[in-house]
């Protein structure tokens, strides 16, 4: 879709935004008995749920009763935390038998629960996960097959306890429940950033809470490899902290995956001159040559400590994907052509990298993707886990033994917030090659039911990324993470806008304030920043040297806008009146800046509501806060514009008046750094909450800022958070300000009017 189009889009969807976000709750909200209502906040959605249309009231007369010989560790720990935040501190019995009415009991023993249909054909695994909840007036249960099942049914009782809050009570009925697939994984990119240890760790146990089992985390330099230390940067983990954060997820039931590129997206180790060598082409630090035997030896160590510093994990991701240049190179096409092709070349680099790793007890998920073929197969072991669902040759990976993910993302290639309410009502192709026309939560469950439904592989998981290389937060990606793999759990009966509203309840709590409306406000708002700045041939970065299809050496692009008008010297004219800001966007700018201090206002006052959520809803603002200062730097630069027209009219004339108008003019100017600078601050302090600072050295590290040759990853672009306002700096506005001061000053001196001598520094922030 063209850019004027999109705008006018734009413009249509401001207007529309309110009534569509109002007839959006109105039609997710229950419409008849509270049998039904009871229900709505559950994530994931139960396989099968009998509700009387009761209530039963809990209260500190109630006791918890388990047999410590089946039930402890975490599930009796979650339970607690979460009846101590409902204000419930229960008094515990410990014995194998307990009658006693005003009970809840836990119970764990095998056999208990049956499962009914499901995709996945290991119904052993999916039975570990299975649970019962039975809810009477004197008595509730939640019975188990493992301590894994149980602790499920924990968080499906704790969420109906946080959805009937204040009131400390639960509907009456029976929950049955059990998994779709084995595995519901989401990827959480810290390429270009790194959560503290007490972050990753609320993060993994927020994860769990909604039934996701399995946590790959991307850190490329963020691990302190022995083998490799050129490559790691100033804040990385070490191998302790590693094995803790595993400790911790498994103690969640939630399985910590490495994850590491190979042979493509290394950057992160051939920018180093230490790998060079291992380069398919020398002067691009995107691929690796797998014909190297230094290549396998570099990592075969880095994922060996990798599996050291993650004792009690099953899964490791070998990430091949985008390994477009595999046979291509000379040094290369050799062995390729002998092999029978490029496809084979990667077939036995991984299988070469995957049988490695299985041999040290892990389950190897790689991406079947091109340059494999369909002929390519047979050449890879069957040990392993295809990331990547492709309907066109399921059925050969299926009949070759390899199981199946299906793979999905919450966010691709968006800057600033997901597309999770794209502007587009017939197509919306994004800059990952994907069509969002639906909507990132719709498209999710559409691929992920399709992939099912189709019933061409041996399904064992889902897969749900989220790629933080636009520069995003990963605070962002929640409302994809928790529906994505809710469809992984049960998506029968469950659309798109169902699943985002009972994510709303159950993420935000049920006294959220219309959270539906602050993500369609920051979709629309996210995507008009990108939108509302013109794209050019760069002149501040070196190309990029090719693409998915050749190697080819092409302009890198960035954004910039018109310059602002300097006025002619002497006269204090502007031959043509120039506009920053063409109309379209204007306009558009316009009409988003009430919805931006609508959806501030919203976040306010969920922030004054909120419990755990508290740092999300920050960075949500955050958001928001980008997104304004967007919008009020596009209005500013055609007001200065304004301005300048009245300076030439009243130069000829009125000089004082002239002067003034244009102070008055470069004043706005000066108070939009301010205004920037103060954004960026704002965010800095909320992203660093959680964040290891960015920076260019500490103990005792360094981090190498050299851009990818054929990828671009905006983090990089800046050692600082200030990749996020890097067109702006680069906008040229030092240069107007000194061209309008000299013209400003020559005038005054003309009519023995004051000078003024202050500097803008538009590229400096901090």
């Amino acid at each position: 879709m063209r850019s004027a189009n999109r705008l006018l889009l734009l413009i249509c969807c401001c207007l529309l935004i309110q009534f569509r976000s109002n007839a959006q709750v109105k039609s997710t909200q229950p419409t008849s008995t509270a049998k039904t209502e009871s229900s709505t906040g559950l994530l994931p959605l139960p396989q099968q749920i009998e509700l009387t249309g009761k209530m039963v009231a809990i209260d500190k007369s109630w006791t918890l009763a388990f047999d410590p010989a089946s039930v402890k560790g975490q599930p009796v720990t979650s339970l607690q935390q979460g009846l101590k935040e409902a204000g419930l501190a229960l008094k515990m019995t410990q014995g194998k038998e307990q009658t006693e009415k005003y009970t809840i009991r836990l119970v764990v023993r095998e056999g208990a629960v049956a499962i009914g249909a499901s995709v996945d054909t290991n119904r052993t695994a999916l039975a570990r996960q299975a649970y019962q909840l039975s809810m009477k007036p004197e008595r509730i249960t939640i019975t188990a097959n493992t301590s894994q099942g149980l602790y499920y049914g924990i968080q499906t009782f704790l969420q109906l306890l946080r959805q009937q809050a204040p009131r400390i009570q639960l509907p009456q009925g029976e929950i049955t429940d059990w998994p779709n697939v084995e595995v519901r994984m989401i990827y959480w990119d810290d390429a270009h950033h790194l959560e503290k240890m007490s972050a990753l760790k609320r993060i993994i146990r927020q994860a769990s809470t909604y039934k996701i089992n399995a946590f790959s985390i991307k850190l490329e330099g963020h691990f302190q490899y022995k083998s490799a230390p050129a490559i790691v940067e100033p804040y990385a983990l070490t191998a302790a902290e590693y094995q803790e954060l595993a400790d911790f997820a498994q103690a969640h039931f939630v399985d910590l995956v490495p994850f590491l590129d190979a042979p493509a997206h290394v950057s992160f180790i051939l920018k180093h001159p230490e790998y060079r060598k291992l380069r398919l082409i020398d002067d691009i630090n995107y691929q690796f040559s797998v014909t190297n035997p230094a290549t396998f030896k570099l990592l075969d160590a880095m994922f060996s400590e990798l599996i050291q510093a993650s004792k009690g994990s099953k899964f490791i991701i070998l990430s091949n994907d985008e390994a477009y240049y595999t046979g291509k190179a000379p040094s290369e096409k050799a062995m390729a052509d002998s092999l029978g092709g490029n496809g084979k070349l990667l077939a036995w680099f991984i299988k070469k990298m995957a049988d490695r790793l299985h041999e040290q007890g892990r389950t190897v998920l790689f991406w079947g993707e091109f340059p494999l073929r369909k002929e390519d197969i047979t050449a890879l072991p069957s040990h392993l886990v295809n990331g990547v669902y492709n309907k066109a040759i399921a059925s050969d990976y299926k009949n070759h033994g390899i199981r199946q993910f299906v793979y999905t993302a919450t966010q691709g290639a968006e800057p600033l917030f997901p597309n999770y309410y794209p502007l587009h009502t017939k197509t919306a192709v994004m800059a990952d090659g994907s069509d969002r026309s639906s909507g990132r939560v719709a498209d999710m469950m559409k691929e992920i039911n399709t992939a099912f439904s189709e019933n061409l592989s041996s399904f064992m998981g889902v897969v749900i990324a989220g790629w933080a290389d636009a520069g995003l937060h990963p605070e962002t990606f929640w409302l994809g993470y928790a529906t994505g793999t809710a469809a992984g759990w049960n998506s029968k009966n469950l659309s798109p806008a169902d699943a985002s509203a009972r994510f709303m309840n159950a993420f935000y709590g049920p006294v959220q304030k219309d959270m539906d409306s602050v993500y369609r406000v920051l979709s629309v708002q996210a995507e008009f920043h990108t939108d509302s700045w013109d794209w050019i041939e760069s002149p501040w970065r070196a190309p990029i040297k090719g693409n998915s299809d050749s190697l080819f050496v092409h302009p890198e692009r960035d954004q910039t806008l018109p310059l602002l008008p300097v006025p002619e010297p002497g006269t204090l004219a502007i031959d043509k009146k120039i506009q920053p800001v063409n109309a379209q966007r204007f306009s558009v700018a316009k009409s988003l800046v009430p919805r931006n201090e609508y959806a501030l206002q919203l976040i306010r006052e969920n922030k004054s509501r909120a419990g755990a959520q508290l740092y999300n809803l920050e960075v949500l603002e955050s958001v928001a806060a980008l997104c304004g200062q967007n919008l009020r730097m596009l209005l500013t630069l055609n007001r200065v514009t304004d301005i300048l027209e009245k300076v030439s009219s009243a130069a000829g004339t009125n000089p004082s008046v002239a002067i003034r108008q244009l102070d008055a003019a470069m004043d706005l100017v000066s108070k939009l750094k301010e205004q920037r600078d103060s954004t960026l601050h704002l965010v800095t302090d909320i992203w660093y909450k959680e964040w290891q600072p960015l920076v260019e050295q500490a103990n005792g590290r360094k981090f190498l800022q050299q851009l990818d040759d054929i990828k671009d990853h905006q983090p990089v672009r800046t050692t600082d958070l200030s990749y996020l306002i890097y067109r702006e700096l680069h906008y040229p506005l030092d240069q107007w300000w000194n061209d309008v001061k000299k013209v400003r000053n020559d005038y005054a001196q003309q009519h023995q009017l004051p000078f003024m001598n202050k500097p803008l520094n538009w590229q400096q922030y901090k």
